[in-house]
């Protein structure tokens, strides 16, 4: 005889009041497995996504408030240079008092509005941040840099080309 014969034959040799409650226990335990096995874990995962959406939106709110103020610092820098002739002067300015040591051999605008600059026997070190403070207060950025090694330790030559904004 089979399991599944053996257990009909049980549950029919119980009297219907027992075999009302074993129906309304089996359903009961069906209803906890649905709820513990489905239900609570959607409502989990549920409530975890509303979560984090809110996390994001919130993150998203203060990206978009920071890009504005980027953009409202952007168009209220402290400098200007116009063009590349003006940019000149301010190079070789700038250049003889910050690169002690250095030979400025030619500084010449380009067709593209930019200004290239060769340097001999400059000290790296003084050159990076005589070009970070150009950046920074007169919006000559860096647009290529060629260096080469010299004999000296610390000194390069390089060929800039430096545009303004």
């Amino acid at each position: 005889m089979a399991l599944q014969d053996k257990l009909k034959k049980s549950f029919y040799d119980l009297n219907p009041r027992e075999r009302l409650m074993v129906l309304g226990g089996g359903v009961a335990l069906l209803l906890i497995a649905i709820y513990l096995l489905v239900w609570d874990p959607l409502i989990t995962k549920q409530a975890s996504l509303k979560a984090s959406i809110q996390s994001q939106q919130v993150i998203y709110q203060q990206m978009l408030k920071s890009a504005e103020q980027i953009k409202q610092f952007k168009g209220t820098s402290g400098f200007k240079v116009v063009n590349a002739s003006a940019m000149q002067s301010i190079i070789n300015r700038s250049a003889k008092s910050a690169l002690p040591g250095a030979i400025i051999k030619r500084v010449e605008q380009n067709r593209q509005q930019a200004v290239q600059v060769w340097i001999d026997q400059v000290s790296f070190d003084d050159m990076i941040k005589w070009l970070g403070g150009l950046q920074q207060t007169k919006g000559v950025r860096v647009v290529a840099l060629y260096s080469e090694r010299t004999e000296q330790v610390g000194r390069v030559n390089v060929r800039l080309t430096l545009k303004a904004g």
